[in-house]
C-alpha cells in the first residue's frame, strides 16, 4: 500500500505551521490564552517511501521458438485444362503430364475443375532444442478428380531428429529424400515436376548429417519403396535398405552446391524360384542461387530403375530388364515488393524405351464371343511415358503477410509408351495446357 498522505492530512500539517488551529471535527474550541500564545510545534513530515522496482523481464533470446509450433497451407484453386493427369490418374488434382489419350474420350476436350486439394496441416515440437520432432498431413487423393468434402488424408512427413552436439543431427522417420533436396518455384505443390525432371519424393529413412563450416556431408539408409497392399512384398523381401551420400557447399545465403548417390539391390519374385536380383542406382547434381531479389534453382539427375525407389521419375525397371533415363529441371523466381514471377522449365526422358513396360493392360477387341474390354491402368508397371517436358510460368500477388493471389499456366508435352494396336489408331505424343487460378495462405 502507498504511505503518500492524502490531501486533508497536509492542510492540517500546512496550518499548524503558519499558527492558525486546525479544524477540528466534532468538538468545540476551548479559549486558552495560554495554548494560543504558545508557539505551535510543527508537526513531523514523513518523507513517502519509494515504490518497489517491478520484477525484472526475462529477455527473450532472439532464436527461442514456441515449444510446439502449428503451420499449414490452406490452397484452394480453379483449374482449367485440357486431358491431363496427375501421377497417371487423368484429372487435375496434381497435373504432372498431358494425359494417356486411351483413358479419355474426347483428350483435347476443356474441363474445368474446383480444387482444395494440396491444402497441408503440420505441427513442429521442440524446435531449437536438441530434440525437434514433426508431423505434417496433406489433403490429397489422386484417385478422387474433384472430391470437394470427399477428399482423403495423406501422411507427408513423421520424423525426429536429434543434434547430439553442434552441427550433427540424427533423423529418423518419414521426410524429404537427401538424394533429391530441392524443389521447383510452383503453386502445383504437390506435382511439382516430378516425372519431368524432378527425382525427388519423401521417405522413410534414418539419416545423418554434419555441417562442417562451410560443407555439409550426409548418409542415409531408407525404406526401398512403399507397400499399399496388406501382405509383405518384394518391399520388405528385398532386404537391403537405400544407402544415399550427400555432399554439398554453402557460400552463406547466396548460393548451396552440391551432388548426391542413391542405390540398392531390387528384389523380384521374391521367395520364389525364379527369384531375381537388380541393381538400382542413381546420381543427381543440385545448386541454388540467389542474388538479391533473383532465386534460381536446378537439379540434373541420371540412373536406372529409379522409379522402382519411390522416386517421383519415369524408368522403372522389372525382372528381366533394367530401365535407364536422365532428367533436369531449372527453376527462376523473381520478387519484387508485394509481387513475383517465375519461369520453370523441366524434362525427364527414357534411354532405353525398348525395355520399359507400358502402364497399362490393353484391351481386348471385340469377338464373337465376348464385348471389347477397355485398357486398365497398372501402378505396378511406372508410369509408362517415354519422355515428358513441362513448361510454367507463375505470378503471384500478396496484399498481406502469408496470402498469395496466384495465376500459373503450364504446358506439358508427354510421350506415352502404346501397345502396337493403340499406337496404330492414336497418337502417342500428346500436348497438355492448365491455368491455376486461384488463393494461397500460409500460416
Amino acid at each position: 500500500m502507498s504511505t503518500w498522505k492524502t490531501p486533508s492530512a497536509y492542510l492540517v500539517v500546512s496550518l499548524s505551521l503558519a499558527g492558525v488551529a486546525a479544524p477540528t471535527t466534532g468538538r468545540a474550541q476551548t479559549a486558552d490564552p495560554l495554548q494560543q500564545a504558545a508557539p505551535a510545534e510543527p508537526a513531523p513530515v514523513v518523507e513517502p517511501r519509494p515504490a518497489a522496482p517491478p520484477p525484472p523481464v526475462e529477455q527473450k533470446k532472439a532464436d527461442d521458438k514456441p515449444l510446439v509450433r502449428v503451420y499449414g497451407i490452406v490452397k484452394p484453386t480453379v483449374v482449367v485444362g485440357n486431358g491431363l493427369e496427375s501421377f497417371g490418374n487423368p484429372n487435375y488434382v496434381a497435373p504432372t503430364a498431358a494425359a494417356n489419350p486411351l483413358f479419355l474420350a474426347d483428350p483435347d476436350a476443356v474441363g474445368l475443375s474446383f480444387q482444395a486439394q494440396q491444402t497441408r496441416l503440420g505441427v513442429a515440437a521442440g524446435e531449437g532444442t536438441p530434440v525437434k520432432g514433426q508431423l505434417e498431413v496433406d489433403f490429397v487423393d489422386f484417385g478422387k478428380s474433384s472430391p470437394a468434402q470427399a477428399t482423403s488424408l495423406r501422411l507427408r512427413q513423421a520424423f525426429v531428429d536429434w543434434s547430439p552436439a553442434e552441427g550433427h543431427k540424427l533423423t529418423l522417420g518419414q521426410l524429404w529424400d537427401l538424394f533429391s533436396p530441392l524443389n521447383t518455384h510452383t503453386y502445383n505443390l504437390v506435382g511439382g515436376l516430378f516425372q519431368s525432371g524432378n527425382s525427388g519424393f519423401v521417405r522413410h529413412q534414418f539419416m545423418y548429417l554434419a555441417n562442417l563450416g562451410s560443407l555439409e556431408v550426409g548418409a542415409a539408409l531408407g525404406l526401398v519403396s512403399q507397400n499399399v497392399t496388406a501382405i509383405l512384398n518384394n518391399v520388405e523381401y528385398s532386404r537391403t535398405p537405400t544407402f544415399a551420400l550427400r555432399a554439398s557447399y554453402r557460400a552463406e545465403k547466396t548460393a548451396w552446391v552440391g551432388a548426391s548417390l542413391i542405390g540398392t539391390q531390387l528384389t523380384f519374385d521374391a521367395n520364389q524360384p525364379t527369384e531375381k536380383g537388380r541393381l538400382s542406382a542413381g546420381g543427381n547434381l543440385f545448386a541454388e542461387v540467389t542474388s538479391g531479389a533473383l532465386n534460381v534453382r536446378a537439379e540434373a539427375y541420371g540412373g536406372q530403375n529409379l522409379a522402382n525407389l519411390g522416386l517421383l521419375t519415369l524408368g522403372q525397371g522389372y525382372r528381366t530388364n533394367d530401365v535407364a533415363e536422365v532428367g533436369g529441371w531449372v527453376s527462376g523466381k523473381l520478387t519484387f515488393d508485394s509481387h513475383s514471377v517465375h519461369l520453370v522449365a523441366g524434362a525427364a526422358t527414357v534411354l532405353s524405351t525398348d525395355e520399359m513396360l507400358l502402364g497399362y493392360t490393353p484391351g481386348v477387341p471385340a469377338t464373337d464371343a465376348a464385348p471389347a474390354t477397355a485398357p486398365v491402368r497398372t501402378g505396378g508397371n511406372g508410369p509408362g511415358i517415354e519422355r515428358n517436358v513441362t513448361l510454367r510460368g507463375g505470378y503471384a500477388f500478396a496484399p498481406m503477410k502469408g496470402l498469395s493471389i496466384v495465376l500459373e499456366p503450364s504446358l506439358m508435352l508427354t510421350r506415352h509408351k502404346l501397345d502396337p494396336a493403340a499406337a496404330a489408331q492414336t497418337d502417342a505424343d500428346r500436348v497438355g495446357w492448365g491455368v491455376e487460378m486461384g488463393g494461397l495462405y500460409q500460416f
